[in-house]
């Protein structure tokens, strides 16, 4: 089994939480979900965004999955945007060269599962890893599979940072309830 490429994460990152939420660095919530994609009820993972743009479209796909209008949220359960600086290093699942050692396709995150992510990052996080930046699923399914990942990493990615892993903890330095953060187009680096 190749050893994973790692890269430094060191911008700040986004996270899409529910209005109600007092603490946006909490990653408890991923263990009680079953399907997630970079964890298990075995060890937290703090799903971030590389960028506003990846954070807005996480927002809709959630939604548009759910066949809710914001509108017909109760105010606390509506989407806020946290803000929040963390730097680390990270399992690199971005890169072509990234892609081949952790053992996923070219295409990713086409014709991955998440049984297959949530198996990579078991041993990423048992190896100590701090976590893993990602090719953003949300943001491949709103550019109905066309997106190039061309550019920065930082519009057109996720973090999933392993919180027992990482030697410097996230903290919240900003936050959105107002909801025109979700109002502009998710703009992402693609190929004419």
């Amino acid at each position: 089994m190749t050893d994973p490429i790692t890269i430094s994460h060191d911008h700040a990152v986004f996270r899409v939480i529910q209005a109600a939420w007092n603490d946006a660095t909490d990653a408890s919530h991923s263990q009680q979900k079953a399907a997630n994609r970079w964890n298990t009820a075995q060890f937290p993972a703090l799903y971030c965004c590389c960028s506003e743009a990846v954070a807005r479209a996480v927002a809709l796909n959630v939604l548009r999955l759910a066949n809710v209008m914001v509108e017909d949220l109760q105010p606390e359960a509506r989407p806020a945007l946290a803000a929040l600086s963390w730097s680390g290093e990270v399992v690199d699942v971005i890169s072509a060269g990234g892609l081949e050692a952790a053992g996923f396709p070219p295409g990713y995150p086409d014709g991955v599962s998440k049984d297959d992510t949530r198996r990579a990052a078991t041993r990423w996080h048992e190896r100590g890893h701090e976590g893993v930046v990602c090719r953003s699923a949300s943001v491949w399914r709103l550019e109905r599979g066309r997106a190039r990942w061309l550019g920065p990493h930082d519009q057109w990615s996720e973090v999933a940072i392993f919180t027992l892993r990482a030697a410097n903890q996230p903290r919240q330095t900003g936050r959105r309830t107002d909801l025109r953060w979700l109002e502009f187009p998710v703009a992402t680096q693609t190929e004419p």
